[in-house]
Protein backbone atom coordinates (compact mmCIF):
# COMPACT_ATOMS: atom_id res chain seq x y z
CA UNK A 1 0.00 0.00 0.00
CA UNK A 2 1.53 3.29 -1.11
CA UNK A 3 1.98 6.29 1.18
CA UNK A 4 0.53 9.57 -0.11
CA UNK A 5 1.54 12.90 1.41
CA UNK A 6 -0.83 15.83 0.99
CA UNK A 7 0.20 19.38 1.88
CA UNK A 8 -2.70 21.54 2.99
CA UNK A 9 -6.17 20.81 4.38
CA UNK A 10 -8.15 23.41 2.48
CA UNK A 11 -10.88 22.46 0.04
CA UNK A 12 -8.31 21.09 -2.46
CA UNK A 13 -6.42 19.06 0.14
CA UNK A 14 -9.63 17.56 1.50
CA UNK A 15 -10.83 16.54 -1.97
CA UNK A 16 -7.43 15.00 -2.69
CA UNK A 17 -7.32 13.10 0.61
CA UNK A 18 -10.80 11.72 0.02
CA UNK A 19 -9.98 10.59 -3.53
CA UNK A 20 -6.83 8.73 -2.48
CA UNK A 21 -8.45 7.20 0.62
CA UNK A 22 -11.35 5.84 -1.39
CA UNK A 23 -8.85 4.35 -3.85
CA UNK A 24 -7.23 2.42 -0.97
CA UNK A 25 -4.07 4.45 -0.37
CA UNK A 26 -2.48 5.32 2.97
CA UNK A 27 -2.76 9.09 3.37
CA UNK A 28 -1.22 11.76 5.60
CA UNK A 29 -2.30 15.40 5.34
CA UNK A 30 0.06 18.09 6.64
CA UNK A 31 -1.72 21.25 7.83
CA UNK A 32 -0.04 24.27 9.41
CA UNK A 33 -3.23 25.68 10.94
CA UNK A 34 -5.17 24.27 13.88
CA UNK A 35 -8.22 23.49 11.77
CA UNK A 36 -9.19 22.60 8.23
CA UNK A 37 -10.47 25.05 5.64
CA UNK A 38 -7.44 26.85 4.20
CA UNK A 39 -8.53 30.36 3.30
CA UNK A 40 -11.88 29.65 4.99
CA UNK A 41 -10.28 28.73 8.31
CA UNK A 42 -11.50 31.20 10.93
CA UNK A 43 -8.13 32.78 11.69
CA UNK A 44 -7.66 33.58 7.98
CA UNK A 45 -11.20 34.78 7.20
CA UNK A 46 -12.05 38.47 7.33
CA UNK A 47 -15.30 39.88 8.66
CA UNK A 48 -18.27 39.30 6.42
CA UNK A 49 -16.45 37.13 3.89
CA UNK A 50 -18.79 35.10 1.67
CA UNK A 51 -18.50 32.99 -1.44
CA UNK A 52 -18.25 34.59 -4.86
CA UNK A 53 -20.33 31.87 -6.46
CA UNK A 54 -23.62 30.50 -5.25
CA UNK A 55 -24.17 27.69 -2.77
CA UNK A 56 -24.89 25.02 -5.36
CA UNK A 57 -21.89 25.86 -7.57
CA UNK A 58 -19.46 26.10 -4.65
CA UNK A 59 -19.96 22.50 -3.57
CA UNK A 60 -18.41 19.09 -4.09
CA UNK A 61 -20.23 16.82 -6.52
CA UNK A 62 -21.23 14.20 -3.95
CA UNK A 63 -21.72 16.39 -0.88
CA UNK A 64 -24.15 19.27 -1.45
CA UNK A 65 -24.22 22.29 0.83
CA UNK A 66 -27.14 22.31 3.31
CA UNK A 67 -30.36 23.45 1.70
CA UNK A 68 -30.94 26.00 4.47
CA UNK A 69 -27.72 27.86 3.60
CA UNK A 70 -28.24 31.19 1.85
CA UNK A 71 -27.39 31.35 -1.86
CA UNK A 72 -24.08 33.03 -1.01
CA UNK A 73 -22.86 31.28 2.16
CA UNK A 74 -20.71 33.07 4.71
CA UNK A 75 -17.14 32.08 5.45
CA UNK A 76 -18.27 30.49 8.72
CA UNK A 77 -20.82 28.38 6.87
CA UNK A 78 -18.25 27.26 4.28
CA UNK A 79 -15.92 26.26 7.13
CA UNK A 80 -18.72 24.23 8.72
CA UNK A 81 -19.50 22.63 5.34
CA UNK A 82 -15.86 21.60 4.82
CA UNK A 83 -15.70 20.20 8.35
CA UNK A 84 -18.83 18.18 7.65
CA UNK A 85 -17.28 16.89 4.42
CA UNK A 86 -14.10 15.81 6.24
CA UNK A 87 -16.12 14.00 8.91
CA UNK A 88 -18.52 12.37 6.46
CA UNK A 89 -15.72 10.86 4.38
CA UNK A 90 -13.46 9.95 7.31
CA UNK A 91 -10.63 12.35 6.49
CA UNK A 92 -10.00 13.92 9.91
CA UNK A 93 -7.96 11.00 11.40
CA UNK A 94 -5.38 11.44 8.62
CA UNK A 95 -4.65 15.13 9.22
CA UNK A 96 -1.66 16.31 11.26
CA UNK A 97 -2.66 19.78 12.45
CA UNK A 98 -0.26 22.50 13.61
CA UNK A 99 2.43 20.88 11.47
CA UNK A 100 4.59 22.98 9.18
CA UNK A 101 6.40 21.65 6.12
CA UNK A 102 10.07 22.63 6.36
CA UNK A 103 11.55 20.86 3.34
CA UNK A 104 10.60 18.41 0.61
CA UNK A 105 13.32 16.41 -1.16
CA UNK A 106 13.33 13.53 -3.62
CA UNK A 107 15.80 10.66 -3.31
CA UNK A 108 15.82 7.15 -4.80
CA UNK A 109 12.13 7.03 -5.71
CA UNK A 110 10.81 8.56 -2.48
CA UNK A 111 9.86 12.04 -1.30
CA UNK A 112 11.29 12.91 2.10
CA UNK A 113 9.35 15.52 4.04
CA UNK A 114 10.78 17.35 7.03
CA UNK A 115 7.91 18.62 9.17
CA UNK A 116 7.81 20.66 12.38
CA UNK A 117 5.29 20.20 15.17
CA UNK A 118 4.39 23.81 15.97
CA UNK A 119 3.04 22.92 19.41
CA UNK A 120 6.12 21.06 20.59
CA UNK A 121 8.81 22.61 18.38
CA UNK A 122 10.09 19.19 17.28
CA UNK A 123 10.96 18.01 13.76
CA UNK A 124 10.22 14.70 12.04
CA UNK A 125 11.21 13.19 8.70
CA UNK A 126 8.53 11.29 6.78
CA UNK A 127 8.78 9.41 3.49
CA UNK A 128 6.13 9.15 0.79
CA UNK A 129 5.70 7.38 -2.53
CA UNK A 130 3.73 10.32 -3.96
CA UNK A 131 3.12 13.89 -2.78
CA UNK A 132 0.33 16.30 -3.73
CA UNK A 133 0.81 20.01 -2.96
CA UNK A 134 -2.53 21.70 -2.19
CA UNK A 135 -1.42 25.09 -0.85
CA UNK A 136 -3.18 26.74 -3.78
CA UNK A 137 -3.76 30.34 -4.75
CA UNK A 138 -4.11 31.92 -1.31
CA UNK A 139 -0.78 30.83 0.09
CA UNK A 140 0.98 33.80 1.67
CA UNK A 141 -0.68 37.18 2.43
CA UNK A 142 1.07 40.00 0.56
CA UNK A 143 1.70 43.42 2.11
CA UNK A 144 3.75 45.64 -0.21
CA UNK A 145 6.98 47.16 1.15
CA UNK A 146 5.77 50.76 1.04
CA UNK A 147 8.56 53.28 1.74
CA UNK A 148 8.42 54.47 5.35
CA UNK A 149 5.90 51.83 6.43
CA UNK A 150 7.88 51.05 9.56
CA UNK A 151 7.77 54.72 10.61
CA UNK A 152 3.96 54.55 10.42
CA UNK A 153 3.93 51.55 12.72
CA UNK A 154 6.39 53.15 15.15
CA UNK A 155 4.17 56.24 15.32
CA UNK A 156 1.23 54.10 16.47
CA UNK A 157 -0.41 53.26 13.15
CA UNK A 158 -1.59 49.70 12.50
CA UNK A 159 -1.13 47.80 9.23
CA UNK A 160 -3.01 44.58 8.50
CA UNK A 161 -3.60 42.32 5.55
CA UNK A 162 -7.28 41.99 4.69
CA UNK A 163 -7.26 38.36 5.88
CA UNK A 164 -6.41 39.62 9.40
CA UNK A 165 -9.47 41.86 9.78
CA UNK A 166 -11.52 39.38 11.79
CA UNK A 167 -12.77 41.53 14.69
CA UNK A 168 -15.18 44.48 14.48
CA UNK A 169 -13.18 46.24 17.20
CA UNK A 170 -10.41 46.77 14.63
CA UNK A 171 -12.73 49.05 12.65
CA UNK A 172 -15.01 50.61 15.23
CA UNK A 173 -14.64 54.40 15.60
CA UNK A 174 -11.28 54.43 13.84
CA UNK A 175 -9.98 56.15 10.74
CA UNK A 176 -9.49 53.38 8.18
CA UNK A 177 -7.69 53.39 4.83
CA UNK A 178 -8.19 50.33 2.61
CA UNK A 179 -5.71 49.69 -0.20
CA UNK A 180 -6.80 47.96 -3.41
CA UNK A 181 -9.90 47.20 -5.46
CA UNK A 182 -10.06 43.42 -5.21
CA UNK A 183 -12.90 41.56 -3.50
CA UNK A 184 -11.44 41.72 0.00
CA UNK A 185 -10.62 45.44 -0.29
CA UNK A 186 -14.13 46.49 -1.36
CA UNK A 187 -15.74 44.06 1.11
CA UNK A 188 -13.84 45.57 4.04
CA UNK A 189 -14.37 49.15 2.86
CA UNK A 190 -18.12 48.45 2.74
CA UNK A 191 -18.02 47.10 6.31
CA UNK A 192 -15.81 49.91 7.59
CA UNK A 193 -18.14 52.56 6.18
CA UNK A 194 -20.74 51.55 8.80
CA UNK A 195 -18.36 51.00 11.70
CA UNK A 196 -15.38 53.34 11.41
CA UNK A 197 -15.08 57.06 12.07
CA UNK A 198 -14.18 57.51 8.41
CA UNK A 199 -13.13 55.22 5.60
CA UNK A 200 -10.99 55.84 2.52
CA UNK A 201 -10.47 53.39 -0.33
CA UNK A 202 -7.21 54.01 -2.18
CA UNK A 203 -7.01 52.17 -5.49
CA UNK A 204 -4.76 52.33 -8.54
CA UNK A 205 -7.45 51.64 -11.12
CA UNK A 206 -11.10 50.68 -11.13
CA UNK A 207 -11.99 47.09 -11.95
CA UNK A 208 -15.20 45.65 -13.28
CA UNK A 209 -17.38 44.02 -10.65
CA UNK A 210 -20.50 41.99 -11.23
CA UNK A 211 -23.74 41.94 -9.23
CA UNK A 212 -25.30 38.88 -7.69
CA UNK A 213 -28.30 39.66 -9.88
CA UNK A 214 -27.83 41.37 -13.25
CA UNK A 215 -30.40 44.08 -13.69
CA UNK A 216 -31.56 43.10 -10.19
CA UNK A 217 -33.35 40.17 -11.82
CA UNK A 218 -31.07 37.54 -13.40
CA UNK A 219 -28.83 35.43 -11.15
CA UNK A 220 -25.20 35.76 -12.19
CA UNK A 221 -24.90 32.00 -12.71
CA UNK A 222 -26.98 32.22 -15.89
CA UNK A 223 -24.70 34.79 -17.51
CA UNK A 224 -21.27 33.61 -16.32
CA UNK A 225 -21.30 29.88 -15.52
CA UNK A 226 -22.39 28.12 -18.71
CA UNK A 227 -20.63 26.68 -21.74
CA UNK A 228 -22.42 29.30 -23.82
CA UNK A 229 -21.00 32.21 -21.80
CA UNK A 230 -17.52 30.66 -21.84
CA UNK A 231 -17.58 30.49 -25.64
CA UNK A 232 -17.44 34.29 -25.85
CA UNK A 233 -13.86 34.26 -24.52
CA UNK A 234 -10.93 33.77 -26.88
CA UNK A 235 -9.70 30.41 -25.57
CA UNK A 236 -6.28 28.83 -26.14
CA UNK A 237 -8.01 25.65 -27.41
CA UNK A 238 -11.24 26.45 -29.25
CA UNK A 239 -14.33 24.40 -29.99
CA UNK A 240 -15.93 24.69 -33.40
CA UNK A 241 -18.49 27.19 -32.09
CA UNK A 242 -15.72 29.29 -30.52
CA UNK A 243 -13.79 29.33 -33.80
CA UNK A 244 -16.92 30.66 -35.50
CA UNK A 245 -17.61 33.27 -32.82
CA UNK A 246 -14.09 34.65 -32.91
CA UNK A 247 -13.95 34.90 -36.70
CA UNK A 248 -17.22 35.36 -38.61
CA UNK A 249 -19.15 36.03 -35.39
CA UNK A 250 -16.85 38.72 -33.99
CA UNK A 251 -19.64 41.32 -34.10
CA UNK A 252 -21.78 39.13 -31.83
CA UNK A 253 -18.93 38.88 -29.36
CA UNK A 254 -18.35 42.63 -29.40
CA UNK A 255 -22.05 43.36 -28.88
CA UNK A 256 -22.27 40.87 -26.00
CA UNK A 257 -19.46 42.51 -24.02
CA UNK A 258 -20.37 46.12 -24.76
CA UNK A 259 -23.95 45.40 -23.76
CA UNK A 260 -22.79 43.89 -20.49
CA UNK A 261 -20.61 46.92 -19.79
CA UNK A 262 -23.54 49.27 -20.40
CA UNK A 263 -25.69 47.24 -18.01
CA UNK A 264 -23.05 47.41 -15.27
CA UNK A 265 -22.44 51.13 -15.78
CA UNK A 266 -26.14 51.79 -15.31
CA UNK A 267 -26.81 49.32 -12.49
CA UNK A 268 -23.86 50.54 -10.39
CA UNK A 269 -23.91 54.22 -11.51
CA UNK A 270 -20.23 53.88 -12.35
CA UNK A 271 -19.96 57.31 -13.98
CA UNK A 272 -21.40 59.01 -10.91
CA UNK A 273 -18.98 57.08 -8.71
CA UNK A 274 -16.06 57.92 -11.02
CA UNK A 275 -15.32 54.23 -11.26
CA UNK A 276 -15.71 53.36 -14.94
CA UNK A 277 -12.86 50.95 -15.77
CA UNK A 278 -10.60 51.91 -18.66
CA UNK A 279 -10.26 48.33 -19.93
CA UNK A 280 -12.68 45.91 -21.60
CA UNK A 281 -14.57 43.59 -19.27
CA UNK A 282 -13.66 40.49 -21.28
CA UNK A 283 -9.98 41.25 -20.70
CA UNK A 284 -10.45 41.15 -16.92
CA UNK A 285 -12.75 38.24 -16.16
CA UNK A 286 -10.74 35.55 -14.40
CA UNK A 287 -10.34 34.28 -10.84
CA UNK A 288 -10.05 37.88 -9.64
CA UNK A 289 -13.50 38.80 -10.94
CA UNK A 290 -15.21 40.39 -7.96
CA UNK A 291 -18.84 40.27 -6.96
CA UNK A 292 -19.80 43.77 -5.83
CA UNK A 293 -20.51 43.91 -2.09
CA UNK A 294 -24.08 44.92 -1.41
CA UNK A 295 -24.15 48.66 -0.85
CA UNK A 296 -20.58 49.33 -1.97
CA UNK A 297 -21.29 51.67 -4.87
CA UNK A 298 -24.10 53.37 -2.93
CA UNK A 299 -21.67 54.16 -0.12
CA UNK A 300 -19.14 55.51 -2.61
CA UNK A 301 -21.83 57.78 -4.11
CA UNK A 302 -22.92 59.02 -0.68
CA UNK A 303 -19.34 59.69 0.42
CA UNK A 304 -19.40 57.19 3.28
CA UNK A 305 -16.54 55.54 1.40
CA UNK A 306 -14.11 58.18 0.21
CA UNK A 307 -12.77 56.68 -3.00
CA UNK A 308 -9.35 57.97 -4.07
CA UNK A 309 -7.82 56.85 -7.34
CA UNK A 310 -4.10 57.07 -6.58
CA UNK A 311 -1.23 55.08 -5.10
CA UNK A 312 0.79 55.29 -1.91
CA UNK A 313 4.00 57.25 -2.45
CA UNK A 314 5.36 56.79 1.07
CA UNK A 315 4.63 57.03 4.79
CA UNK A 316 5.98 59.74 7.09
CA UNK A 317 5.18 58.79 10.65
CA UNK A 318 1.38 58.82 10.93
CA UNK A 319 0.97 60.42 7.50
CA UNK A 320 0.21 58.34 4.39
CA UNK A 321 1.30 60.39 1.39
CA UNK A 322 -0.32 59.59 -1.97
CA UNK A 323 1.12 60.15 -5.44
CA UNK A 324 -1.58 62.71 -6.19
CA UNK A 325 -0.27 64.85 -3.31
CA UNK A 326 -3.01 64.04 -0.80
CA UNK A 327 -2.13 63.13 2.76
CA UNK A 328 -4.17 60.86 5.04
CA UNK A 329 -3.66 60.07 8.73
CA UNK A 330 -5.42 56.74 9.23
CA UNK A 331 -5.35 54.73 12.45
CA UNK A 332 -5.53 51.51 10.45
CA UNK A 333 -4.30 50.62 6.97
CA UNK A 334 -5.83 47.46 5.48
CA UNK A 335 -4.00 45.96 2.52
CA UNK A 336 -6.38 44.15 0.19
CA UNK A 337 -3.35 43.39 -1.95
CA UNK A 338 -3.75 39.68 -2.48
CA UNK A 339 -1.53 36.70 -1.89
CA UNK A 340 1.68 35.31 -3.29
CA UNK A 341 2.33 31.72 -4.33
CA UNK A 342 5.56 29.94 -3.56
CA UNK A 343 7.23 26.60 -2.89
CA UNK A 344 9.97 27.58 -0.42
CA UNK A 345 10.06 24.07 1.00
CA UNK A 346 10.73 22.31 -2.33
CA UNK A 347 14.35 21.61 -3.18
CA UNK A 348 15.76 24.02 -5.73
CA UNK A 349 16.38 21.55 -8.57
CA UNK A 350 12.65 20.81 -8.79
CA UNK A 351 11.38 24.27 -7.85
CA UNK A 352 13.25 25.85 -10.77
CA UNK A 353 11.57 23.48 -13.21
CA UNK A 354 8.11 24.30 -11.90
CA UNK A 355 8.43 28.06 -11.31
CA UNK A 356 9.74 30.14 -14.21
CA UNK A 357 12.01 33.17 -13.62
CA UNK A 358 8.98 35.47 -13.96
CA UNK A 359 7.22 33.60 -11.13
CA UNK A 360 4.72 31.75 -13.29
CA UNK A 361 4.01 28.06 -12.71
CA UNK A 362 4.89 25.67 -15.52
CA UNK A 363 2.53 22.73 -15.07
CA UNK A 364 0.77 20.45 -17.53
CA UNK A 365 -2.98 20.86 -17.01
CA UNK A 366 -1.96 23.01 -13.98
CA UNK A 367 -1.42 19.68 -12.19
CA UNK A 368 1.97 18.08 -12.89
CA UNK A 369 5.41 18.72 -14.35
CA UNK A 370 6.52 15.85 -16.60
CA UNK A 371 10.13 16.12 -15.38
CA UNK A 372 9.34 16.07 -11.65
CA UNK A 373 8.44 12.51 -10.63
CA UNK A 374 5.71 11.46 -8.21
CA UNK A 375 4.60 15.01 -7.45
CA UNK A 376 1.28 16.67 -8.21
CA UNK A 377 -0.59 19.90 -7.56
CA UNK A 378 -4.29 20.31 -6.81
CA UNK A 379 -5.79 23.76 -6.26
CA UNK A 380 -3.30 25.36 -8.63
CA UNK A 381 -6.16 25.06 -11.14
CA UNK A 382 -8.44 27.51 -9.35
CA UNK A 383 -11.53 28.58 -11.24
CA UNK A 384 -14.90 30.28 -10.80
CA UNK A 385 -16.03 27.07 -9.05
CA UNK A 386 -12.80 25.85 -7.49
CA UNK A 387 -14.40 23.20 -5.30
CA UNK A 388 -15.42 21.26 -8.40
CA UNK A 389 -12.25 21.81 -10.43
CA UNK A 390 -10.18 20.68 -7.41
CA UNK A 391 -12.36 17.61 -6.91
CA UNK A 392 -12.05 16.53 -10.55
CA UNK A 393 -8.29 17.24 -10.41
CA UNK A 394 -7.99 15.09 -7.27
CA UNK A 395 -9.60 12.14 -9.03
CA UNK A 396 -7.35 12.81 -12.05
CA UNK A 397 -4.35 12.69 -9.71
CA UNK A 398 -5.32 9.24 -8.40
CA UNK A 399 -5.50 7.93 -11.95
CA UNK A 400 -2.18 9.60 -12.73
CA UNK A 401 -0.49 7.89 -9.78
CA UNK A 402 -1.91 4.58 -10.98
CA UNK A 403 -0.44 5.25 -14.43
CA UNK A 404 -3.71 4.76 -16.30
CA UNK A 405 -4.41 8.24 -17.65
CA UNK A 406 -4.63 8.82 -21.39
CA UNK A 407 -1.85 11.43 -21.56
CA UNK A 408 0.48 12.51 -24.37
CA UNK A 409 4.20 11.83 -24.14
CA UNK A 410 6.57 14.05 -22.18
CA UNK A 411 7.60 15.95 -25.32
CA UNK A 412 3.99 16.79 -26.18
CA UNK A 413 3.33 17.83 -22.59
CA UNK A 414 6.31 20.19 -22.65
CA UNK A 415 5.16 21.60 -25.99
CA UNK A 416 1.68 22.25 -24.60
CA UNK A 417 3.16 23.96 -21.51
CA UNK A 418 5.25 26.26 -23.72
CA UNK A 419 2.22 27.07 -25.86
CA UNK A 420 0.11 27.98 -22.82
CA UNK A 421 2.94 30.11 -21.41
CA UNK A 422 3.17 32.08 -24.69
CA UNK A 423 -0.61 32.43 -24.87
CA UNK A 424 -0.76 33.84 -21.34
CA UNK A 425 1.77 36.52 -22.17
CA UNK A 426 0.63 37.43 -25.68
CA UNK A 427 -3.01 36.40 -26.01
CA UNK A 428 -4.48 37.00 -22.56
CA UNK A 429 -2.19 38.78 -20.06
CA UNK A 430 -4.77 38.60 -17.24
CA UNK A 431 -4.33 34.82 -17.26
CA UNK A 432 -0.87 35.33 -15.76
CA UNK A 433 -2.33 36.55 -12.46
CA UNK A 434 -1.98 34.26 -9.47
CA UNK A 435 1.26 33.10 -11.12
CA UNK A 436 -0.76 31.40 -13.86
CA UNK A 437 -2.62 29.14 -11.41
CA UNK A 438 -6.10 30.22 -12.51
CA UNK A 439 -7.94 28.43 -15.33
CA UNK A 440 -10.92 30.82 -15.40
CA UNK A 441 -12.80 31.79 -17.45
CA UNK A 442 -12.06 28.55 -19.31
CA UNK A 443 -13.54 26.41 -16.57
CA UNK A 444 -15.38 23.96 -18.83
CA UNK A 445 -12.41 23.65 -21.19
CA UNK A 446 -10.24 22.62 -18.24
CA UNK A 447 -12.81 20.19 -16.83
CA UNK A 448 -13.32 18.62 -20.25
CA UNK A 449 -9.58 18.08 -20.65
CA UNK A 450 -9.34 16.31 -17.29
CA UNK A 451 -12.39 14.16 -17.93
CA UNK A 452 -11.11 13.08 -21.36
CA UNK A 453 -7.72 12.22 -19.85
CA UNK A 454 -9.57 9.86 -17.50
CA UNK A 455 -11.55 8.37 -20.37
CA UNK A 456 -14.83 9.78 -19.03
CA UNK A 457 -17.73 11.60 -20.63
CA UNK A 458 -17.74 15.39 -20.31
CA UNK A 459 -21.53 15.82 -20.13
CA UNK A 460 -24.12 14.17 -17.92
CA UNK A 461 -26.80 13.99 -20.64
CA UNK A 462 -26.89 13.61 -24.43
CA UNK A 463 -29.07 16.70 -24.85
CA UNK A 464 -26.46 19.12 -26.19
CA UNK A 465 -28.56 22.34 -26.26
CA UNK A 466 -29.44 21.82 -22.59
CA UNK A 467 -25.81 21.12 -21.64
CA UNK A 468 -24.64 24.15 -23.61
CA UNK A 469 -26.87 26.76 -21.96
CA UNK A 470 -27.41 25.49 -18.42
CA UNK A 471 -25.18 26.75 -15.56
CA UNK A 472 -22.56 24.42 -14.10
CA UNK A 473 -23.96 21.77 -11.78
CA UNK A 474 -21.43 19.85 -9.65
CA UNK A 475 -23.97 17.04 -9.15
CA UNK A 476 -23.51 16.11 -12.82
CA UNK A 477 -19.91 15.19 -12.06
CA UNK A 478 -20.92 12.83 -9.27
CA UNK A 479 -22.57 10.72 -11.96
CA UNK A 480 -19.64 11.02 -14.36
CA UNK A 481 -16.96 10.26 -11.73
CA UNK A 482 -18.74 7.20 -10.33
CA UNK A 483 -17.08 5.13 -13.04
CA UNK A 484 -13.67 5.56 -11.42
CA UNK A 485 -14.71 5.84 -7.76
CA UNK A 486 -14.44 2.40 -6.18
CA UNK A 487 -17.63 1.75 -4.27
CA UNK A 488 -18.88 5.32 -4.43
CA UNK A 489 -19.49 6.36 -0.82
CA UNK A 490 -17.92 3.28 0.72
CA UNK A 491 -16.41 3.66 4.16
CA UNK A 492 -12.66 4.07 4.39
CA UNK A 493 -10.59 2.37 7.05
CA UNK A 494 -7.97 4.11 9.14
CA UNK A 495 -4.48 2.78 8.37
CA UNK A 496 -1.39 3.51 10.45
CA UNK A 497 0.45 6.64 9.38
CA UNK A 498 3.81 6.08 7.70
CA UNK A 499 6.67 5.45 10.07
CA UNK A 500 8.72 8.41 11.15
CA UNK A 501 12.42 8.57 10.32
CA UNK A 502 13.98 10.64 13.07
Amino acid sequence: MKNIGIIGAGLSGLATAKAFLQAGYRVTVIEKAAAIGGVWEKSRSYLGVATQTTRDEYAYSDYPMPADYPLWPSGEQVQAYLTGYARHFGILPFIRFRTELVSLQYHHGQWYMQVRNLNEGTDDIMSFDFVVICTGTFHKPHIPAFPGLQSFREAGGQVLHSSQVNDEALLKDRSVAVIGFAKSATDIATLAADRSRDCALVYRKAQWKVPRYFGNLVNMRYLLFSRFSEAFFDAPHKTGFQRYLHSAGRVMVWMQWRGLELLLKKQFSLKTCGMVPSHRIEDQISCSLGVAPEGFYEKVKSGRIRAIRSEIAHFEGRKMVLRNGEELTPDLVVCGTGFTQGLPFLEKIHREKIIAPDGSYQLFRNLIHPDVPQLGFVGFNSSLFTTLTSEVAANWMVQYEKGILQLPGRGKMAEDMRYIARWRKQGRPISSEFSGTCVAPFNFMHLDQLMRDMGLRTRATRWLPYEFFKPINPKDYRILLEQIRPGGHKQVHVHPQPGLIR
